[in-house]
C-alpha cells in the first residue's frame, strides 16, 4: 500500500514538472519569436518600405526638378543666341535709344520677359524706378559677367514677387574681349508654373536659391511633407536646389503589407510549440525513468526491515532529483556589498559627467589660459583656437544653455578661413549635449544677437570671430540666457571644460535665414527721408553679406568697397580703429562725391564714419550726436561710455539734461552696464555703439549706421556741417605699448600702486584714468592683445604732450625696458 502510494505521488510530482518545463519552453518560445518577429519586420517590413519610400521620393523629386532643369538650359541658350547677334553687338555699339529700341525687340522674343537691357561694360548704374529694377544685387551680376566670372541665373524679390535675372557677356565667345552684357528679366510665371504642376498631395515641394557667400533663400514652398522622408538636387546651370518632401499620402502608397512576416512568424511559433511539447514529454519519460527504486540484488525477495530501509532510499533518491529541477531566483540569494557592483542589483541613478570625470581621474584637453579673455575667447587658429577645443567649448556652451532651461541655441560664423571647420566642430559639441542648434551660417555678429532676441526658441547664442583682429586669429562671442558672458562666466566655460562637466544628448540641426527678418526689421524701425550715397568698407569681411543689400533696400545710393568675403583681409585688417585702414575708404568716398562713407569691422559690430572732407568721426564724437538725438526725446536719460571716450562727452550729456555713466571697456562689460542702468545709448571709444532707443540694446555697427543716416536725412545738413557743431579739443587716437600677455596686467596693478600723477584725479574702474584740470590721461591692459592701451586729451597740444610725457615718465619707472614712440 504504502508502495503504491510513493509511486503516485512520484507520478504526480513528474506531471507537475512537466507542466512548469512545458510553460517554461512555451514561454521561452514566444519570447524568442517576438525577437525573432521584431528582427524580421525590420528586415521583411520595415527596411523594403523605407526603400520603396526612398525610391519614390526620389522620383518624385526628379519629377519636379527635370522641367526646371530643361526651363534655365534652354532659356540660357536663348539669350547667349542672342547675345551673339550681329545685331546685338551693333546695337551695343550704337546709342542709348538705338540700345533701349534693340532691348525692347529682344525682350519680345523671351517668353514671359520684363525687359531687356543692352549695358556697355562699365555703364551700369543703379535704377531703383524700373518695374525691373538694377539694384546691388543686379550690379554685382554685371560685374560678375563684364569678367566672364560666375553669372548664373539668378531670382531676386522686388515688391514681393519673385524677378529672374539671365545675363550673357557680349560677345559670349570666351576667346574676345567683353564689350558689353545682355541682361534679360524675366516675370516669375514660366518656372513657377512648372513646379504649380506638380501634385501637392504626394509631398512638399521646395525651391531654394543659395548664391556664394549667402545663406539658403527660399523662393517656392507648395504641399505638405509630414512624411518625413526627404530628399534635394541641386539644379544645373543656376543657383537653385530643389527639395522635396513626402507627404502621408505618398507614404501610405509605398507601405508593405506584412504577409510574408507573418507566414515565417506563424511558421517559427507553431514550430517552436511543437518542439516545447515533445521536449517536455521526453523529460517527463527520463524523470519516470530515473524515479524508479534502486534494484538490489536480494532486496525485493527480503521483508520487514530492508524493505522499510529500501523505502526510505527510494525516498531520498527522489528527493535529491527533484532537487535538481527546482527554479531558484537569484535575487533571493543574499548577495554581499561587493557582489552588488558586479551583479549591478543595486543600480545607482544614472551620474553626471563631472562625477564621472571625477571618479576616473579624467580631465579636459590642455587649454592656454590666455585665449579665455574678459569679454571673449580669442586666440591664434589652428594652434590655440583648434576644432578640438571649438567642439568641447560647444559641449561647455551646449551644457550652460540647458542649466539655464534653454532648449536651442544659434550658432553663427564669420568669413575667416578657418571659421566653417571651427563652427561645424562648435556645432557638434553643441548637438552632443541635446541642445538643438540653429545655424545662421555666414552672418555678422549683430545678426547672432538679433537672432537671440528675435526667435522665439531661445536666449543664447555663439559667434565664431576675432572681430577685429587680424586673419590669424579667431574666436568666439557668446551669450547664454540672454546675457553676454563676461570676466567669471567666460572663466567657468574652461572650467566646465577642464572638468567635463557636459550634458549628453543627441541636439538637432536646423538653418535659418536671419538676414531677411534682420532686414525687415530695421526696414519698419528706419526711415530715411531723403536720398543719401554710401561707400561701404567692409574690408572683405562678413559684414559686405548684409551691408549693401541692407542700405539698398532703405533707399541708398550703395558703393561697395571691399565687400567681397575673403577670410584673408587682402586690402588691410578688418579693424577701422586704425587711420591707416581708412584711407581707402577716404579716397573713394571723395572719388564718387559720396555723403559720407561707413567702415564696419571683422565681424560688423563696430563702426567708424568718414566725411567727404576726408575728417574721421571717431565714435565717442559719434555718440555726442545720438546722445543728443536721444535726450531729446528722452529727458534725464542714462548715457554710457567707456573710459577711453572724449571728456567733451560728460559735458555734453549733462548740458542736454542727461546723466553721464563712465564704464570699463569691452562689449560685454558695456551690454551688463545698460541692462542694469536701463541706458538708452552708450558706446565705447573703440567703435562699439549700443542702442536700446527703439532696438535692443547691443551692439550693432549696422544698425548704428541706419540710426545715423536717419539723424542727417532729418537734419538735412551734410554731415561735415553736423560734426562741426560739437567741440573738439586734441587728442590722441589708442596707443598701444607692446607687453607681455601675462605681465600686462601687473604692471598696470604697479602703475596704479605706485605711480606720482601730482594733482589728477586717479579714477580705477577699468585700468589707470587720471583726470587733470586741462585734460587727462588713460592706461589699460588690452583685453584683446598683448598691449597695454593709451589714450590722451588734452585743452591744448602743450597740455596733452605734458599730460602724455607724465605717463611716460611713470611708466619707465614701473618698466624701463618699455618702448613708448610718444
Amino acid at each position: 500500500m504504502a508502495n503504491r502510494t510513493s509511486k503516485e505521488q512520484r507520478q504526480k510530482q513528474a506531471r507537475l514538472a512537466r507542466q512548469k518545463l512545458i510553460g517554461a519552453l512555451v514561454l521561452g518560445v514566444l519570447v524568442l519569436n517576438g525577437l525573432l518577429g521584431y528582427w524580421l519586420y525590420g528586415i521583411l517590413v520595415t527596411d523594403v518600405q523605407d526603400r520603396r519610400l526612398e525610391a519614390a521620393v526620389q522620383a518624385q523629386t526628379e519629377q519636379r526638378a527635370q522641367p526646371l532643369q530643361d526651363y534655365i538650359r534652354e532659356l540660357r541658350q536663348r539669350v547667349a543666341a542672342l547675345a551673339a547677334e550681329p545685331a546685338t553687338a551693333a546695337a551695343l555699339q550704337g546709342s542709348t535709344e538705338v540700345r533701349q529700341s534693340a532691348a525692347e525687340a529682344i525682350a519680345a522674343r523671351i517668353e514671359h520677359s520684363m525687359a531687356a537691357r543692352l549695358i556697355p561694360v562699365g555703364s551700369a548704374r543703379v535704377e531703383r524706378d524700373h518695374p525691373a529694377p538694377i539694384r546691388f544685387a543686379e550690379l554685382d551680376l554685371i560685374r560678375r559677367a563684364e569678367r566672364r566670372d560666375n553669372h548664373l541665373p539668378e531670382l531676386a524679390k522686388v515688391d514681393q514677387q519673385w524677378q529672374l535675372h539671365v545675363i550673357e557677356p557680349i560677345p559670349p565667345s570666351a576667346d574676345e574681349p567683353v564689350e558689353g552684357t545682355l541682361l534679360v528679366t524675366l516675370n516669375d510665371t514660366g518656372w513657377r508654373s512648372l513646379l504649380d504642376a506638380a501634385s501637392k498631395s504626394l509631398g512638399r515641394t521646395e525651391l531654394h536659391q543659395q548664391i556664394p557667400g549667402s545663406n539658403p533663400l527660399a523662393v517656392y514652398l507648395s504641399g505638405q511633407g509630414e512624411g518625413g522622408a526627404k530628399h534635394s538636387v541641386a539644379i544645373p546651370n543656376s543657383h537653385w536646389r530643389l527639395s522635396f518632401t513626402a507627404s502621408p499620402e505618398l507614404v501610405a502608397q509605398t507601405r508593405e503589407l506584412p504577409t510574408l512576416w507573418l507566414l515565417v512568424l506563424s511558421t517559427t511559433t507553431i514550430g517552436g510549440l511543437l518542439l516545447a511539447w515533445f521536449s517536455g514529454h521526453m523529460i517527463e519519460r527520463r524523470q519516470r525513468q530515473s524515479a524508479r527504486p534502486i534494484q538490489v540484488p536480494g532486496a525485493a525477495r527480503s521483508g520487514g526491515k530492508n524493505a522499510d530501509a529500501q523505502d526510505e532510499h527510494g525516498e531520498e533518491e527522489i528527493g535529491m532529483i527533484n532537487t535538481l529541477y527546482q527554479n531558484q531566483d537569484i535575487l533571493d540569494l543574499d548577495v554581499s556589498d561587493e557582489d552588488e557592483d558586479i551583479l549591478a542589483l543595486d543600480q545607482a541613478p544614472t551620474k553626471t559627467a563631472a562625477a564621472d570625470a571625477t571618479q576616473a581621474g579624467q580631465s579636459g584637453p590642455s587649454i592656454p589660459e590666455g585665449i579665455f579673455r574678459s569679454y571673449d575667447i580669442r586666440g591664434l587658429a589652428d594652434t590655440e583656437i583648434t576644432p578640438e577645443l571649438a567642439e568641447h567649448i560647444g559641449r561647455a556652451l551646449g551644457s550652460e544653455a540647458l542649466d539655464h532651461g534653454e532648449t536651442d541655441m544659434v550658432l553663427a560664423r564669420d568669413g575667416r578661413t578657418h571659421s566653417p571647420v571651427l563652427a561645424e566642430a562648435l556645432r557638434s559639441g553643441i548637438a552632443s549635449t541635446g541642445c538643438n542648434v540653429i545655424d545662421l551660417g555666414t552672418v555678422p555678429t549683430p545678426l547672432m544677437y538679433f537672432a537671440t532676441h528675435h526667435l522665439s526658441e531661445t536666449s543664447s547664442g555663439v559667434m565664431v570671430t576675432a572681430s577685429h583682429n587680424p586673419g590669424s586669429y579667431n574666436g568666439f562671442k557668446m551669450i547664454i540666457n540672454g546675457v553676454t558672458l563676461a570676466d567669471d562666466a567666460v572663466l567657468d566655460v574652461r572650467s566646465r571644460i577642464q572638468r567635463q562637466h557636459y550634458h549628453q544628448g543627441e541636439g538637432e540641426t536646423r538653418s535659418h535665414d536671419i538676414i531677411t527678418d534682420y532686414i525687415e526689421r530695421i526696414f519698419s524701425d528706419v526711415a530715411l527721408v531723403g536720398a543719401v550715397s554710401l561707400v561701404i568698407d567692409a574690408g572683405n569681411a562678413v559684414p559686405g553679406v548684409v551691408a549693401p543689400r541692407l542700405f539698398e533696400e532703405l533707399g541708398c545710393d550703395v558703393t561697395p568697397l571691399y565687400c567681397d568675403l575673403d577670410g584673408t583681409f587682402p586690402n588691410h585688417d578688418p579693424d577701422p580703429t586704425q587711420e591707416a585702414n581708412l584711407q581707402d575708404l577716404i579716397a573713394k568716398v571723395q572719388e564718387v562725391g559720396a555723403d559720407l562713407g561707413a567702415a564696419l569691422d571683422g565681424d560688423g559690430d563696430r563702426l567708424i564714419v568718414v566725411t567727404p572732407q576726408g575728417r574721421i568721426i571717431w565714435p565717442d564724437q559719434l555718440l555726442m550726436l545720438f546722445a543728443r538725438d536721444v535726450l531729446g526725446r528722452n529727458p534725464g536719460a542714462d548715457v554710457l561710455f567707456d573710459v577711453k571716450c572724449s571728456r567733451q562727452l560728460n559735458q555734453l550729456v549733462t548740458s542736454y539734461g542727461g546723466r553721464p555713466i563712465m564704464w570699463k571697456t569691452g562689449h560685454s562689460h558695456m551690454k551688463s552696464k545698460m541692462i542694469e542702468t536701463g541706458a538708452l545709448i552708450g558706446g565705447e571709444y573703440s567703435g562699439h555703439i549700443f542702442i536700446k532707443d527703439r532696438w535692443y540694446g547691443f551692439d550693432d555697427g549696422l544698425y548704428t549706421l541706419a540710426r545715423l543716416l536717419e539723424i542727417i536725412t532729418l537734419r538735412d545738413q551734410p554731415i561735415d556741417d553736423i560734426f562741426a557743431a560739437f567741440p573738439i579739443l586734441p587728442s590722441t587716437p589708442e596707443l598701444k605699448i607692446p607687453v607681455q600677455d601675462d605681465q600686462k596686467f601687473a604692471l598696470v596693478e604697479r602703475l596704479i600702486a605706485e605711480g606720482d600723477f601730482q594733482s589728477g584725479k586717479p579714477s580705477t574702474i577699468d585700468g589707470l584714468r587720471v583726470d587733470f584740470a586741462k585734460g587727462w590721461g588713460l592706461v589699460r591692459a588690452s583685453n584683446t592683445s598683448a598691449a597695454l592701451t593709451l589714450r590722451f586729451e588734452g585743452e591744448t597740444e602743450e597740455a596733452l604732450n605734458k599730460i602724455q610725457q607724465l605717463f611716460k615718465r611713470e611708466l619707465l619707472k614701473i618698466d624701463s625696458q618699455l618702448q613708448i614712440d610718444f
